[in-house]
């Protein structure tokens, strides 16, 4: 979901990060794309002084804002102690120079306060000046409609994107995975993809509120979803139906697959538009079905789910979100190409409707 906001001042654009990131930052570096007034992509980097690691950092956020057309630059660091964002944030400064880009702000955030390294300008004390209060800044206002608070870390955020497993719901689920994985054996086919398995997602991709809880859908209906998520070709057109426009699956390669997809979305009101701006609770809803699905799977069953959950994150703007549910998903599975594909994608800041062209490098699980 994309939301326009227009800080006024460095110290108010300092109030507004965390909001955008959905979590205080904490010992990092944030840089934001400027193209004329326009505020676009946020990088957030961990601080870090190697003298090797700094410059290249430095080239690799450079070389994302400028692949954005961004006319200038926001640096501005979240320290914990004084200094400690000095080796990055000159590394990016400098390579900022080399490529003509324009610093337009450059600040230090440090105990509730904000400091400006380059003024020396009585408007700016070196013991720096207190931030506002986030009701005081008109551009947080917009996040406070919606609901939306940042968390205090990005450790608690993880927490909320990924909560603690279902062990004994997850037993009782492998034991049916297992029973259609022997059944697979014998019939030389992984997954149905009729009716049944677009009933089964139906239910799984309800953002009605009246929907049933999905903890509370059968056993046997989650363990063949599951199953399903294993047959790439049915993940790939399940991901390309949700978010429309960013994963291109050929329809006369797979005519039926795709029929049973867009059966398995038909209650998504997004799944034939093109973005989810319009849909926001409804795409916020069935992302958190996602998230339970995942709680209540085996754990070496998740990669594909969580990589779903990524990739509808991913989509919507949300890129912290995406990041957390893919490095989970490859600390279960680091072999799961998919999820490595899409985390590369993403730190490289290529948006997922830009990312068509790799379409072609995404490979079967190995």
């Amino acid at each position: 979901m994309t939301t326009t906001v227009r800080p006024r001042t460095p110290a108010e654009l300092a109030v507004l990060v965390p909001y955008q990131l959905g979590y205080h930052p904490r010992s990092s570096l944030i840089l934001t794309a400027v193209d004329g007034r326009r505020l676009g992509l946020l990088q957030r980097h961990d601080l870090t002084a190697d003298p090797d690691h700094c410059p290249q950092i430095a080239r690799e956020a450079v070389a994302i804002l400028e692949r954005e057309d961004a006319t200038a630059v926001v640096v501005m660091a979240f320290e914990e102690e004084d200094g400690s964002s000095a080796p990055l944030r000159e590394a990016v400064l400098a390579e900022a120079e080399t490529n003509g880009l324009t610093v337009r702000e450059h600040l230090v955030v440090r105990d509730g306060r904000w400091f400006a390294p380059d003024c020396r300008e009585a408007c700016c004390p070196e013991d720096g000046l207190p931030l506002p209060c986030p009701e005081d800044v008109p551009a947080v206002a917009a996040f406070v409609h919606a609901g939306v608070a940042p968390w205090r870390s990005r450790e608690q955020l993880v927490e909320e994107v990924l909560p603690e497993p279902d062990e004994e719901r997850a037993g009782r689920i492998l034991v049916r995975v297992q029973l259609l994985l022997d059944l697979a054996v014998a019939t030389g086919t992984l997954a149905e993809r009729g009716p049944r398995l677009a009933d089964d997602w139906r239910a799984i991709l309800d953002p009605d509120p009246s929907a049933l809880p999905v903890a509370d859908l059968g056993d046997a209906l989650l363990a063949r979803a599951a199953v399903s998520l294993e047959d790439v070709h049915w993940r790939d057109v399940l991901m390309g139906g949700l978010c429309p426009g960013t994963f291109p699956v050929r329809v006369d390669e797979l005519p039926e697959t795709t029929e049973v997809a867009r059966g398995a979305t038909d209650r998504c009101p997004w799944a034939t538009a093109a973005g989810p701006d319009d849909h926001a609770d409804e795409v916020l809803a069935v992302r958190t079905r996602l998230v339970e699905l995942v709680r209540l799977l085996p754990v070496g069953l998740t990669p594909p789910a969580l990589t779903l959950v990524a990739h509808l994150a991913w989509w919507c703007g949300d890129g912290t979100v995406a990041a957390i549910a893919l490095r989970r998903a490859l600390e279960v599975d680091p072999s799961y190409r998919l999820a490595g594909l899409m985390e590369q994608l993403l730190m490289h800041g290529v948006r997922p409707w830009d990312a068509t062209s790799t379409s072609a490098m995404v490979g079967r699980r190995s």
